[in-house]
C-alpha cells in the first residue's frame, strides 16, 4: 500500500531517530483508526532505519497471544538483526521465565524483574555500538508482562541510543489505559495521531491505478464511501478495476462497490475487538432504530460499551453519524453472520422493539427476517403484530412486506378461523399485484369455505375471485350460501354492491338481488352504485346514470374498498355513451394507480381505457392500450376478464385492416367460463367483426346470434353494451338478407338505452344500408349528426363513407366528393386502412368536373358570405365541432354559433350536414387538403 498523507508523521519519526542517535532515547506512540495505515507507516520507517544501520527489533501484538506471558518480548528477542549470541541467550531466558508457574500472568514478580533487568542492560549495552529501534505494532494486544517490560525499558533508556515505536488503535477509551498513561507521562514520549485520508489523499492513492479523469471522478465518491480508510479505498479501487475488466467503460459515472469492498469491511471488523464486530452486526440489523441503549440490550452489553464500539467504527471510516456509509457495508456485515446467530438476533430485536413501542411494521420486519432464516417464530403476540403491520403496509402500498407478514401470520396462527381470514386477505393483496401468483391461495380458501371457516364477508370475497378465475359451479354454491341465510343476506351497502356487480357481470350464477330500497337520498356510496347499476340494466335515463357515476368518482380515492364502485361508475359512463367523461376519469384513476405496485388495477383500468378509446374511434390508442393491459398480466392471471382487453385489441386490429394479427389474437387460449360472463359477450362481438371483415359472414352471424341469446337469457339486452343486432344485421346484409337486417335494426332502435348518440348513429347507418334508396340519405345524415355528437371518429368516418356513396348514387357528385374527403381525413387519422383504401383518390375519378354554371353559382355564394362567415362555414362543413372551430380561429363558441346562424340563413340550409352542398367544392377541397 502506498504511503499517502503520512509524510509528516514519517518526518517526525525520522527526527526522533536522529535524537536517538545523539544519545537521547525516545518513545513514539502512533495511534489511528482500524486500517488507517499505522502498520504501513511503521514498516516504511523500519525499512529506513534498518538501511541506516540500526538494530531493528520488531513484534506484533495479537489478540490470540494476549495471554502468552512475555510473548511480545520473545518476538523482540528473536529479531534477525540482533547478534546471534545475544538473541539465543535472551530467548533462553524468556522461555525459562514463560515456563515458570505464576498466579498473575500480568505481574512481573521477582524472577520477571530480574529477567527484565538483564535484558534491558544487554539492550542498552548493544545500543552503545549501534542505535536500537524497537517497533511494536498493535500494542493494545500485547500481553501484560510485555507491556511492563516496555515501561521498564522506557524508564532506563533516557540516555541510551534506543527508539521505541508503538502503534495502537485510536479509541475513546483505550483498552490499556494504565500502560498508555505510564507511557505518555514520560517526557521522552511523542504522540502521533493518524487522521483519515482527505479527498486529496484518496486521489493520490488512486493515481497509480487510473488516469487523471477517472481519479477526479472517483476520488470524492470513494472518500465518502470509505471515510478515508486506506484499506477500503484500495478495496474500492479493486472493485472498479474488476468492473472495467468486466466491460464497464472508464468514463461511466457509476462507482463499483462490490466484493472487494465487502471483504475490506469484514477485514476491518475482524482486526478489532469482538465488541466492535458485535455492535456492527447489531447496527446492521437494527438500522435507523439503533441506539447505544438498544444495541446494549440486544447484544447483552452495557450501553457505554456499545457507544464506545460505535465510536471505534466511526473512527475506522465504516460509519458516518452512527450509520453505515454504504449499503454494501451493511449487507457484508449481515452476510458475515452465522445464520443461527442472525436469526436469534432478529427474534431478540423483535421483542425489544415491541417493548419499546415501535411501529408494528418495524417489529414485523424482524419477525419475517427471522422466519426466513428458519427461526421458530411463535406466539399470538407475533400474529397480532404481523397483522397490524400488514395493515400499515397496505395503507402505504407496501405490498411485498405486507404479503410476507401475512404469510407468516397464517403459518403460525393456531386459530383455524383466523387462518382462513388471513388467507382471504393474502388473496386480496396478492391479486392486486399478480393474479397468477394469487391463485395459489384459492385452494386453501375453498377448503376453508367447505369447512365452514369463512365469515359472510369473506365468502363474498371468495365469490369475486371464483368469478375472476372462472370457477362458476363453486361460485353458484358460494352465492347460494350467502343468499340462503336471511341473517346475512346483504341487499345494501358494500356487500350489496358486490352482489349487484357480480350479478351484472355473471347473471346466471348470481341469485336475483333485489334493488336496494332506501328512502330519500341515498347517502351510502355503495348503495348509490347498486342503484346506478339497476338503472343501467333497466335502460334508465342517461343523464341520471351519468350524474350518479360522476358523483361516485368524485367522492372516492382509489383503493381496494372503492375499486368496485369506481369500475361500476366507469362502465356506467361507457354504457351511457359518455366516453369523453369515461376517458377523463379513467386517466385520473390510472394516474392514481401508477407507482402503487398494483399491476392488476393498472391492467383493468387500462383495459377499460382501451375500450373507451375504441368507442371514440381512436384505433391506434385502443390497440396500444389494450396490448399494454394484456401484457401486464399473464393470460392465466387475467382469468375470465381477458375478454375485455382481448376483444378491444381484436376489434382495433380488424378496423385497422390487421386481419392476420386479429386471427393470431383470437387463438389466445381463453377460459370456457368467460362465455358465461359479460366479458364473453365482448369477445364474441369482436370475433364476429373479424369474421365479417374476412368474408365469413355465416360465422359472424352465429357469434352475434349467440350474443343475442345470452343477453336475452340474462335480461341484459343493452345495445350500448354489445350491439349484437347491428352486427347480425351487417352479417345478414353480407348474405343478402335485407329484410332480416331491417327487422333487427328496427328492434335495436326501439331498445332502452339506444338513445345515446354513438349507439344511435351506428344503428342508423346499418339501418340505412338495409333501407330503400329513397330513405338512405336521410338516415345517413341523421347518423352522421348523431356520431358527430357522440365523438366516435371511426364510426363517423364509416357513416360519412356510406353517405358519400348515397350522394353518388343520387348523382349528387359534389356532395359525394366533399363528404368523401371528410371521411378520408377521419379514416386516415384513425389509421383505418380498409376505409382509407376505399376512399383512395382514384375512386373519385368518375365524378365529373364542375360545369361553368356551377362555377358561376359558387362565385355568387362567396359574395353572400363575409370572410369570417366563410371560414366558419368551411370548417363546419368539414365536420369540426363549434369548440374546435373556435380554437382554430381564436374566437368564442358563441361567436361561432352566431356566424353559423347567418350562414344557414344566407345559404338557405337548415342544418350542419347540408353545408357541403351549399359551399363551393373547390373551396372545401382546398381546405381539406390544408388540414391533411
Amino acid at each position: 500500500m502506498a504511503l499517502v498523507e503520512r509524510h509528516e508523521e514519517l518526518g517526525t519519526l525520522t527526527r526522533l531517530y536522529a535524537e536517538c542517535i545523539r544519545g537521547r532515547g525516545q518513545v513514539a506512540l502512533v495511534s489511528g483508526g482500524v486500517a488507517s495505515g499505522k502498520t504501513e507507516l511503521l514498516h516504511t520507517f523500519a525499512e529506513h532505519v534498518a538501511a541506516a544501520g540500526a538494530v531493528l527489533m520488531t513484534a506484533t501484538g495479537s489478540r490470540a497471544e494476549r495471554t502468552l506471558r512475555f510473548g511480545v518480548v520473545l518476538q523482540l528477542a528473536q529479531s534477525p538483526a540482533i547478534p546471534v549470541e545475544l538473541a539465543e541467550d535472551a530467548t533462553r531466558r524468556v522461555r525459562a521465565q514463560q515456563a515458570e508457574p505464576v498466579e498473575d500472568p500480568n505481574a512481573l514478580g521477582r524472577a520477571g524483574a530480574r529477567l527484565l533487568d538483564t535484558l534491558c542492560a544487554t539492550l542498552i549495552e548493544l545500543a552503545k555500538k549501534q542505535p536500537v529501534v524497537i517497533a511494536v505494532d498493535d500494542v493494545q494486544f500485547a500481553d501484560g508482562a510485555s507491556l511492563e517490560a516496555l515501561l521498564y525499558l522506557q524508564r532506563r533508556m533516557r540516555f541510551g541510543r534506543v527508539l521505541v515505536v508503538l502503534t495502537e488503535w485510536a479509541q475513546p477509551r483505550p483498552t490499556q489505559a494504565v500502560f498508555r498513561a505510564e507511557v505518555t507521562r514520560q517526557p521522552n514520549t511523542s504522540q502521533l495521531r493518524l487522521s483519515p485520508l482527505s479527498a486529496e489523499g484518496v486521489a493520490d492513492l488512486l493515481a497509480d491505478r487510473f488516469d487523471p479523469a477517472t481519479v477526479a471522478a472517483l476520488a470524492p465518491v470513494h472518500h465518502a464511501i470509505s471515510g478515508g480508510n486506506p484499506l477500503l479505498v484500495n478495496a474500492l479501487a479493486e472493485d472498479h478495476r474488476a468492473a472495467l475488466r468486466a466491460g464497464a467503460r472508464a468514463g461511466e459515472p457509476d462507482v463499483a462497490v462490490g466484493p472487494e469492498f465487502a471483504a475490506g469491511v469484514l477485514a476491518c471488523l475482524h482486526r478489532g475487538e469482538p465488541a466492535m464486530r458485535q455492535v456492527a452486526r447489531g447496527l446492521a440489523l437494527l438500522g435507523d432504530a439503533a441506539t447505544p441503549a438498544l444495541l446494549g440490550a440486544l447484544l447483552e452489553m452495557t450501553s457505554d460499551a456499545a457507544a464506545q464500539a460505535l465510536d471505534v467504527l466511526e473512527l475506522a471510516g465504516l460509519l458516518d453519524a452512527g450509520r453505515f456509509r454504504h449499503p454494501v457495508a451493511k449487507t457484508a456485515v449481515l452476510d458475515g453472520m452465522a445464520t443461527a446467530d442472525r436469526a436469534d438476533l432478529h427474534l431478540r430485536a423483535a421483542r425489544l422493539r415491541l417493548r419499546d413501542g415501535a411501529q408494528a411494521a418495524d417489529v414485523a420486519a424482524h419477525l419475517t427476517a427471522a422466519a426466513d432464516l428458519d427461526a421458530p417464530v411463535e406466539g399470538q403476540w407475533a400474529v397480532s403484530v404481523l397483522r397490524h403491520a400488514a395493515q400499515e403496509d397496505l395503507v402505504a402500498d407496501r405490498l411485498a412486506p405486507a404479503l410476507r407478514g401475512l404469510e407468516l401470520a397464517a403459518r403460525i396462527t393456531r386459530d383455524d378461523d383466523e387462518r382462513a381470514d388471513l388467507i382471504t386477505l393474502l388473496l386480496r393483496v396478492e391479486w392486486r399485484r399478480n393474479p397468477s401468483a394469487a391463485a395459489r391461495y384459492l385452494g386453501p380458501l375453498r377448503a376453508a369455505r367447505t369447512a365452514g371457516r369463512l365469515t359472510p364477508r369473506n365468502r363474498l370475497h371468495l365469490a369475486k375471485f371464483l368469478l375472476w378465475y372462472g370457477h362458476t359451479r363453486e361460485l353458484s354454491e358460494t352465492l347460494a350460501e350467502l343468499s340462503g341465510s336471511a341473517a346475512h343476506a346483504p341487499a345494501t351497502g358494500q356487500a350489496g354492491l358486490a352482489l349487484r356487480w357480480l350479478e351484472f357481470l355473471h347473471p346466471t350464477v348470481v341469485p336475483a338481488v333485489p334493488a336496494p330500497r332506501v328512502a330519500g337520498v341515498i347517502a351510502d356510496p355503495w348503495s348509490r352504485v347498486s342503484a346506478m347499476l339497476e338503472r343501467i340494466r333497466g335502460g334508465g335515463a342517461r343523464t341520471e346514470i351519468v350524474t350518479a357515476a360522476e358523483q361516485i368518482l368524485q367522492s372516492c380515492r382509489l383503493g381496494e374498498q372503492t375499486l368496485g364502485s369506481q369500475l361500476s361508475a366507469l362502465v356506467a359512463l361507457v354504457l351511457a355513451d359518455r366516453n369523453d367523461r369515461a376517458a377523463y376519469w379513467c386517466d385520473a384513476l390510472l394516474a392514481e394507480a401508477t407507482g402503487r405496485g398494483a399491476d392488476t388495477w393498472l391492467a383493468v383500468l387500462g383495459a377499460i381505457r382501451a375500450e373507451v378509446a375504441l368507442r371514440q374511434g381512436d384505433l391506434p390508442a385502443a390497440a396500444e392500450r389494450a396490448q399494454a393491459a394484456i401484457d401486464l398480466l399473464t393470460p392465466q392471471g387475467w382469468g375470465v376478464a381477458i375478454g375485455v382487453p382481448l376483444s378491444v385489441r381484436v376489434a382495433a386490429a380488424t378496423a385497422m385492416g390487421e386481419h392476420e394479427l386479429a386471427a393470431t389474437l383470437l387463438r389466445t387460449p381463453v377460459p370456457e367460463a368467460m362465455f358465461q360472463t359479460q366479458f364473453g359477450l365482448r369477445y364474441l362481438h369482436a370475433r364476429a367483426g373479424h369474421n365479417l371483415a374476412t368474408g365469413r359472414a355465416h360465422a359472424a352471424l352465429a357469434d352475434h346470434q349467440r350474443c343475442g341469446a345470452l343477453m336475452a337469457h340474462w335480461d341484459l339486452d343493452l345495445p350500448t353494451l354489445v350491439p349484437w343486432r347491428a352486427g347480425a344485421a351487417a352479417a345478414h346484409l353480407a348474405l343478402g338478407n335485407r329484410d332480416a337486417a331491417r327487422a333487427l335494426m328496427a328492434e335495436q332502435l326501439a331498445r332502452p338505452g339506444c338513445d345515446g348518440p354513438r349507439t344511435r348513429g351506428q344503428s342508423l347507418r346499418v339501418l340505412a344500408a338495409a333501407a330503400t334508396a329513397d330513405r338512405r340519405t336521410a338516415l345517413l345524415l341523421e347518423s352522421v349528426e348523431a356520431l358527430h355528437a357522440g365523438g366516435d371518429r371511426y364510426e363517423l368516418a364509416r357513416s360519412l363513407l356510406a353517405l358519400s356513396h348515397a350522394h353518388n348514387a343520387a348523382a349528387d357528385c359534389d356532395k359525394a366528393r366533399t363528404v368523401a374527403r371528410r371521411a378520408a381525413q377521419l379514416a386516415k387519422g384513425c389509421q383505418a386502412e380498409p376505409l382509407t383504401r376505399e376512399l383512395l383518390p382514384g375512386r373519385e375519378a368518375d365524378v365529373p368536373e364542375q360545369t361553368t354554371d356551377r362555377r358561376t353559382a359558387d362565385t355568387a355564394v362567396l359574395d353572400l358570405l363575409s370572410d369570417a362567415e366563410r371560414r366558419v362555414a368551411v370548417l363546419a362543413a368539414l365536420g369540426h365541432t363549434n369548440r374546435e372551430i373556435g380554437g382554430k380561429l381564436y374566437i368564442t363558441v358563441s361567436t361561432v354559433e352566431q356566424h353559423l346562424t347567418r350562414v344557414y340563413r344566407k345559404l338557405n340550409v337548415s342544418r350542419r350536414t347540408d353545408l357541403p352542398a351549399g359551399l363551393p367544392q373547390q373551396l372545401l377541397a382546398s381546405a381539406a387538403a390544408e388540414e391533411n
